[in-house]
């Protein structure tokens, strides 16, 4: 399934149901900072079965379950508590007949000087591929499946106020892959042009991460600022049989314009150099940003994109948000070109599930040069 959605409604659930803040993932990075503020009566450790479901374009609907363990280390001294550390094991199904077996944490040792973050995974995914590049007609799609099982390793120490930095190793061997032709007359694109990760084979790198987190809250900023600037280097250094260099930052400011009016605002880069596997091809679209287009309608070495969004309440624990953003796929910067430049808008209702903890379930419709999308997610796209 969709990563991002998983740990969206993941974060969602465990917040329904009472827990403190949990970490939210992305589908390469990680909000690695749970919220700060807990009720003085909250438990600092505990473990809590969760339900799992979502829906998105591109696993439709998906459910399963999750066991969600968490806690808080004393200090020394006795001054207080650390931030919230989590560990969650996964298992979920698609009715795309995608699995997915998860296990994930993010840990900070006593007075917060290390976060140790995390997973080990097992997926057996189907996906949808167009070609690379901008100009990949929706005629061309194809469909191809594969497992993958993988580890990420993070050891990160703090440096300052709310800021991280450290090594991030990463290692995912992909095997079994299916390829199919697009049609009666046309075969698979991946294997025609041998397009790198069509065999499978294994992804490994070493990075370093840096982050920064000082919002109000994990699940619904009001204010603050959100930053993780990554790099990577993966190829045969580390065992892996793809050469690549991999950059990404993760920007996110948050605005209150007056109580409960909030503008929020993010910025994301994915740039890559080199022999990059298609399933770790920089992608256009998604239920985080440029919302209009599905996960991998457009594949390319890079992305960059920005948006922003008005979240505003309406009555009772309904509220919408309006959001629009642009952003492009390409392989060269030269190459960005406002014919191909995506843009999206949409708007969404929002339903507070926690209001206490500001935890929504959203429904969005995205609009995009290529019609329209639907989610329905729990927790905000960012």
């Amino acid at each position: 399934m969709n990563r991002h959605a998983l740990a969206s409604c993941l974060l969602g659930l465990c917040l329904l149901l009472g827990t403190p803040n949990c970490v939210q993932a992305q589908d390469q990075q990680t909000d690695a900072i749970p919220d700060t503020t807990l009720p003085k009566a909250e438990k600092t450790r505990g473990l809590i079965p969760i339900p799992v479901l979502y829906y998105t374009p591109d696993t439709r609907l998906g459910f399963g379950a999750a066991l969600l363990g968490f806690f808080k280390l004393k200090n020394s001294e006795d001054e207080g508590y650390t931030r919230l550390s989590t560990a969650r094991l996964i298992v979920d199904y698609t009715l795309r007949k995608q699995t997915d077996q998860l296990l994930d944490w993010a840990i900070f040792t006593r007075d917060e000087k290390y976060l140790l973050r995390g997973e080990l995974r097992h997926r057996v995914y189907t996906d949808r591929f167009y070609g690379i590049g901008n100009d990949t007609p929706l005629s061309d799609e194809e469909i191809y499946e594969y497992d993958f099982v993988s580890t990420r390793l993070a050891a990160l120490k703090k440096v300052g106020a709310r800021t991280f930095l450290g090594p991030d190793f990463q290692i995912a061997n992909y095997y079994d892959l299916q390829l199919n032709p697009i049609n009666e007359d046309r075969e698979s694109q991946l294997l025609s042009q041998q397009i790198p990760g069509y065999q499978g084979g294994l992804n490994s790198g070493l990075g370093l991460v840096f982050l920064l987190d000082s919002r109000d809250n994990v699940a619904f900023a009001s204010s603050g600022t959100y930053l993780e600037m990554s790099g990577y280097r993966f190829g045969s250094t580390f065992g892996g049989d793809f050469g690549y260099t991999n950059f990404n930052l993760d920007f996110r400011k948050y605005f209150q314009l007056k109580p409960n009016h909030i503008l929020a605002h993010n910025t994301s880069f994915n740039l890559n150099n080199g022999e990059v596997p298609v399933m770790r091809m920089a992608m256009a679209g998604g239920d985080r940003i440029l919302r209009g287009y599905a996960k991998n309608r457009f594949l390319e070495d890079n992305f960059a994109g920005t948006q922003f969004e008005y979240r505003f309440p309406l009555f009772w624990r309904f509220g919408m948000a309006a959001f629009a953003g642009v952003g492009d796929v390409f392989d060269k910067p030269k190459d960005v070109s406002f014919s191909t430049l995506k843009y999206s808008i949409g708007s969404g209702l929002r339903y507070a599930l926690n209001p206490e903890q500001k935890l929504n379930i959203r429904a969005d419709i995205g609009y995009g040069r290529e019609g329209v999308n639907f989610y329905v997610m729990i927790g905000e796209a960012f």
